[in-house]
């Protein structure tokens, strides 16, 4: 499936049918602005949701608590949620909005085992010795996915158009990587986008694959 014509704005994941853009292209840096203000007033939110990601640091398959408090917070805001999708008890599908486009933001959730932290301190220090812990930024993913669905779902209802938000955690990244799970299991059948967040190590913002680091082919049976 081709989608041409399709802004995005991963800061609020902002997207509009072609004919519309077509026809009042002049209404799009009024729209992207709106989805920045948005994803602006919701800060405190990204944060705390941040943070009490953090606080969980589940493993691969073990993502319990973070699942019940990230679908919480979507339900609380509207979103229907399809919980143990593609047969994994802490995978979901949480969706918003209906017709097309279909785009779907997905980041991984799980942890990583010996990696226990204390916030905001700059040298190793874990809490629990030995403990598992967020060292690679998978608390912060979810956090802004959460944060870009809202401000859409914001600009969708108030501009009245038409389109579909679809969350899916990453769980299990470190020890099996389940988006291969996803695919098979149909999940990303009528999706024409998938957008992915993950943190890196400088404060900037980059699109597309750029170099083989991050190309992968998965085949699943």
């Amino acid at each position: 499936m081709r989608i041409t014509c399709l802004p995005v704005i991963l800061a609020g994941a902002l997207f509009a049918p072609c004919a519309v853009l077509a026809q009042q292209s002049s209404q799009l840096a009024a729209l992207k602005q709106e989805a920045v203000e948005e994803v602006d007033r919701l800060h405190i939110l990204t944060q705390q949701m941040v943070d009490e990601i953090f606080s969980f640091s589940e493993l691969g398959f073990q993502e319990y608590e973070t699942s019940r408090y990230v679908t919480g917070i979507l339900e609380k805001n509207g979103f229907h949620v399809e919980q143990g999708v593609a047969g994994v008890p802490t995978a979901w599908v949480a969706t918003y909005g209906s017709g097309k486009p279909v785009i779907a933001l997905i980041t991984d959730i799980d942890c990583i085992p010996r990696a226990s932290q204390k916030p905001g301190v700059a040298y190793h220090d874990p809490i629990v010795e030995g403990g598992p812990g967020h060292g690679e930024g998978h608390n912060s993913g979810m956090a802004v996915n959460v944060t870009a669905a809202l401000a859409l779902k914001k600009i969708l209802e108030e501009h009245h158009l038409t389109g579909t938000i679809k969350l899916i955690p990453g769980v299990a990244e470190e020890l099996l990587g389940t988006k291969a799970f996803y695919v098979r299991a149909g999940l990303l059948k009528d999706v024409g986008l998938v957008l992915g967040a993950h943190v890196e190590s400088e404060f900037s913002t980059s699109y597309g694959t750029g170099n083989g680091e991050w190309n992968g082919l998965v085949s699943v049976q």
